[in-house]
Order: structure tokens, then C-alpha cells, then sequence
């Protein structure tokens, strides 16, 4: 737990803490609605709203994850039949209940219990002020329309209190602004909690004719609740299905294995070093998890080559951009930034493919994606070669800088090596004294790998100092 997370939590709980304490207040000095209306009544809710609880949807939102419960609609209808007192212990209760039957932490339900408190809280303020200030209205709008607006009125600030609350914490986690966090939790679920508020107020209409009839809307919650399921089910599954892919083909020589992962994880520490949003260097992170993913069409005899690719065999290498193109234009996850994909074999100064995209025509993530993959293949074992030392690949990264790669994108590279403790701050003087330690060899010097055409291509002067000027000819 992080230093703000020390301060954050307690006063939630704090203030949670006071909710709930004025809560069983109102409901021991003064004679509870609960009693009015029906303890029976009551129980059946307060069951329904701990079932709501223990079987939340999980949802990955940027490097974390949250559930989506959809109590929402039996903790509003507690509160418009019984009163805010009975509505806050109902919510408390049930997601305490529910979080200790998933031996949840001690803060995290305390957080939850304190959170669905205050969020409860916040809605019968809205709905008592609703209705005193909305009186006069009745010569305006019939009564209808003002009870219910109200009533959805109440259900929209508790829905945004709770994310608010919610996003808070998260953003302290991952180290990202509040109000970025709040989008990405607004637009992941607000158009099923509109419904569940809906839901709800309807609900809580036709309790006011019988209780009984209200229990006509439980089947569409259970299907908001089963299609927001499927949806999420859905895209984990096609994004871990695609993962496993990746992997698979990584697996196709066990010796780079796990080549697509390393890819990614540094992708997304470059992308937040050149200051790219947290979502678009998410997105870049997800693309190169399966940058990969076209070599499904390429054959073993050609992937796996050890010598000179034939012209023929370079054009089949190079067709696995378009293919993976192809595989990943079908998901919706993936498809607004297939540019990253379809760009990363581009070189700054026209040489690459499949476009032949110059400079800044080269959009950033798949410039960042160049670099990374070019890194960890110089850097992997190959059935081709042997893996070369960080420090040549890193040279050899600054000897094409300007040419292939984006030299902005190569320093970020090198910061967030030497922060990950990957590469020593100081290799360029490590670089400098192996490169003059070798001066007399007389053995051909070991070559370098740069993926520039779709296999790897080989440069023969890595030995050389540091101090002379990088090659300005393209690599063969």
C-alpha cells in the first residue's frame, strides 16, 4: 500500500464510519420505516442485495481490476421504500457479507463497506432535496414525471460517487490522474448501471403498489446482468485466446520463448517514459503482446532458416504483417490500432514495409514497437545465432537511430533498462573498453541482428569504438 493510500483509506472509512453510525442511530431513537412497512420485506431485499454481491462481474480496467456488482438496484429500492437509514445498513451489510465469503482484506472491505455507505448516503440527500424542491412543480409536469426523475436522479449520484470513489483509489494504485480514471470507469460502465438505475426506479414504483410487483423486473436484471457477463467473458477470452497464440508461436523455437511478453512489458514501460496517456500506451502494450501473431502463415522451414533467406522466402516472412493484420481486424478490441501493428517493420527513412512509411508518417507506438522488438531479438537466442550482450544491442539500436529507428524512442528504451536494472548505467564505458580489448582479434567479428526486412539481417562491425559516427547506409 502506497503512501497515499495510507492517507485515502482511513478518512473513507472515517467517513464511512460516521454514515453508519448516524444510520443505527435514526433507526433506534426514531421509529424505522423497516417496522412501518415490514421486516419481511425488509429481509427479502437485504437477502437479495448479499446474492447481487457475491457473484460480482470482473472487469480489467487499464493494469487493475474491479468488480461490477449490480446491487445498485435493490440498495435504491431499499432506500425509496424504507428510508436512507435501512438503505445504508442493506448496502453495508451486503457487500461486507460478500466480500468476507471471498476473504477479501481487511482494508479492501472496509474500503467497499465505507464506499457503498457514503454512495448510499449521497443518494437519499439527492432524493430528500429532490422532493422538497421539486413540490411546486405539479402545475408544470405531472407528478409522475417529477417522482421518478428524482428518484433516477438519486440512482445517478450514487452510481457516480461510487466510481468516484472507486477511481480514486485506483488511480493511486496505478499512478495515473483521478480524472482519467473516472472516464475509463464511466465508460466501461455506465450504460449498464443507466439501466440498472432505471431498473430500479421502476422497481420502486411498483413496490408502492405491491411489493409483489416489483419482483417483475428481477428477470431483466438478471439479463443486464448475464449480457454484461458475456460482453466482459467475451473480450478477456479473445484477448487471452490471442495471448496464448502469441505464445504458441513463440514456442515454435523454444529457445526465444516468451519473446511477445517481453515485447509488451517494455513497449508499455517506453510508451509512459516518452509520456504517451496511460490508455494509448495500454493499447500499444496489447499490440505487441501479438505483434507476432500473422507468423501463423509463415512455414517452420522458412521462420526457422538458418542461413540466407531466398527473395521468395523474405516475401513470405514479410506477408506476416498483413496476415496478423488480417486476424486481428475482427476484434473490436484490437482494431483501432492495428496502424501500430501494420507500421512496426517501417523505417524512418523509407526502407521498410509494407508501405514504405517515412519520419513521422510512422505513428509513434509502432515506432516504439520497432525498437523493442529489434532489442529483444538482438538480445534472444536464435537458431540462426547466439544471442548478443545488452550492450551491443543497445549500440547497435544507436548506430541505426535516425535511419530505422526513432532516436527519441531508443534513449527512452535505455532509461527504462537502466531503471528496470537490465542494463548498467554505465555500458557505454563497459561498451567502449570490450570494443578496444578486441582491437587485435584477428577473428571475424561477431555479427548483430536488426529485423529490417522480416528476418534478421547481419552487420559485421560491432567491435568498433564508440566514438565513430554511426553507419548511414541502410543495413542489407
Amino acid at each position: 500500500m502506497n503512501r497515499q493510500l495510507r492517507i485515502i483509506l482511513p478518512l473513507v472509512w472515517a467517513a464511512g464510519a460516521v454514515v453508519v453510525g448516524h444510520a443505527v442511530q435514526q433507526l433506534i431513537f426514531r421509529t424505522p420505516r423497516v417496522l412501518e412497512t415490514g421486516v419481511l420485506y425488509f429481509s427479502l431485499l437485504l437477502v437479495l442485495g448479499i446474492l447481487s454481491e457475491m457473484k460480482p462481474v470482473p472487469f480489467i480496467l487499464g493494469r487493475a481490476s474491479k468488480d461490477e456488482s449490480f446491487s445498485i438496484t435493490i440498495i435504491l429500492l431499499a432506500l425509496f421504500a424504507f428510508d436512507w437509514p435501512a438503505a445504508v445498513l442493506l448496502a453495508v451489510s451486503a457487500v461486507v457479507v460478500a466480500d468476507i465469503n471471498a476473504s477479501k482484506p481487511y482494508y479492501k472491505v472496509l474500503f467497499n463497506g465505507s464506499m457503498y455507505a457514503l454512495a448510499s448516503a449521497a443518494a437519499a440527500i439527492t432524493y430528500h432535496f429532490g422532493q422538497r424542491h421539486v413540490a411546486g412543480w405539479d402545475a408544470v409536469l405531472p407528478p409522475i414525471w417529477i417522482d421518478t426523475s428524482v428518484r433516477f436522479a438519486a440512482g445517478l449520484i450514487y452510481y457516480l460517487v461510487n466510481v468516484t470513489l472507486l477511481m480514486l483509489v485506483l488511480s493511486r494504485v496505478q499512478g495515473l490522474r483521478l480524472g482519467q480514471m473516472v472516464i475509463w470507469g464511466l465508460r466501461d460502465s455506465a450504460m449498464v448501471n443507466l439501466a440498472l438505475i432505471s431498473i430500479g426506479t421502476a422497481m420502486s414504483l411498483l413496490w408502492e403498489l405491491h411489493p409483489a410487483a416489483a419482483l417483475i423486473l428481477v428477470p431483466p436484471i438478471m439479463m443486464a446482468k448475464q449480457g454484461y457477463q458475456g460482453y466482459t467473458r467475451l473480450r478477456t477470452e479473445a484477448e487471452s485466446m490471442l495471448a496464448a497464440l502469441a505464445d504458441v508461436l513463440d514456442m515454435r523455437d523454444h529457445i526465444t520463448g516468451k519473446h511477445s511478453l517481453r515485447v509488451s512489458e517494455m513497449n508499455y514501460g517506453v510508451a509512459r517514459l516518452l509520456g504517451v496517456p496511460e490508455e494509448q500506451a495500454l493499447a500499444i502494450q496489447a499490440i505487441a503482446r501479438v505483434h507476432d501473431v500473422g507468423k501463423v502463415v509463415v512455414r517452420d522451414a522458412v521462420l526457422l532458416k538458418r542461413g540466407a533467406l531466398s527473395p521468395q522466402e523474405r516475401r513470405e516472412i514479410q506477408s506476416h504483417v498483413e496476415a496478423g493484420g488480417q486476424i486481428l481486424s475482427h476484434l473490436s478490441v484490437y482494431k483501432p490500432h492495428l496502424a501500430i501493428l501494420m507500421q512496426h517493420h517501417e523505417r524512418l527513412d523509407g526502407g521498410g514495409y509494407p508501405f514504405g512509411l517515412k519520419e513521422e508518417s510512422i505513428g509513434l507506438g509502432a515506432r516504439i514497437l520497432a525498437v523493442c522488438d529489434a532489442y529483444d531479438t538482438m538480445t534472444s537466442e536464435r537458431p540462426y545465432r547466439a544471442a548478443e550482450p545488452r550492450e551491443v544491442a543497445m549500440m547497435e539500436l544507436y548506430r541505426h537511430a535516425g535511419a530505422q529507428f526513432d532516436p527519441r524512442v531508443v534513449e527512452a528504451l535505455e532509461q527504462w533498462l537502466i531503471q528496470e536494472r537490465k542494463l548498467r548505467a554505465d555500458w557505454r564505458a563497459l561498451r567502449e573498453t570490450t570494443s578496444l580489448a578486441v582491437q587485435g582479434d584477428t577473428d571475424t567479428p561477431p555479427a548483430s541482428v536488426l529485423e529490417t526486412d522480416g528476418h534478421l539481417q547481419v552487420t559485421e562491425h560491432l567491435r568498433e569504438p564508440l566514438e565513430r559516427p554511426p553507419a548511414r547506409e541502410p543495413l542489407r
